[in-house]
């Protein structure tokens, strides 16, 4: 057995963490202040899911009738990816302000609330999203990749500092 496939899955893997480590850090603080949205990355990860979910079929139009369940799998894999990167990047949107926080994912809904609210920060570091929890309950998660977090969570943070009297 070859040691190549094994090499080269390392590296592309090695070369995706770094990219994704790079991008989280660079749009913590980018875009408009107060504006909370995905930008380029979120639009050019769902193109990529796109075009890998329908290399397995030109691959098949071309001629290469093997692997068919392998190859479906890999369509409809990619083919969910780039639907959830596409619904991401276009409907989830939010704001921020010295008052409170607007969000607005397709997934969980609209959510409006207070700083005085605030009862906690998190970073979950295994879904790379800051979960800002609220006394009515209700959880805003901040991804890593959504333009202007940094800035949000840094507003919360304190505010709870505040509120706490730590400041």
């Amino acid at each position: 057995m070859s040691m190549r496939p094994i090499i080269t899955g390392l590296i592309g893997g090695l070369i995706s963490v770094l990219l994704t480590v790079y991008v989280a850090k660079h749009v913590g603080k980018s875009g408009r202040p107060g504006e909370l949205r995905f930008g380029g990355f979120m639009w050019g990860l769902a193109v990529a899911c796109l075009a890998l979910a329908f290399l397995p079929v030109a691959i098949t139009l071309a001629g290469n009738d093997k692997e068919f369940w392998a190859k479906a799998a890999l369509f409809l894999g990619f083919g969910l990816g780039s639907a959830y990167c596409f619904g991401e990047a276009a409907l989830v949107r939010g704001s921020f302000n010295d008052q409170g926080i607007e969000f607005h994912t397709p997934w969980t809904g609209s959510k409006s609330e207070s700083w005085n609210d605030l009862v906690s920060v998190d970073f979950v570091a295994s879904c790379s999203w800051y979960t800002l929890k609220f006394t009515s309950g209700k959880k805003v998660r901040l991804s890593q990749y959504l333009q202007g977090h940094l800035s949000a969570v840094e507003m919360a943070i304190a505010k709870l500092g505040a509120e706490r009297g730590d400041a």
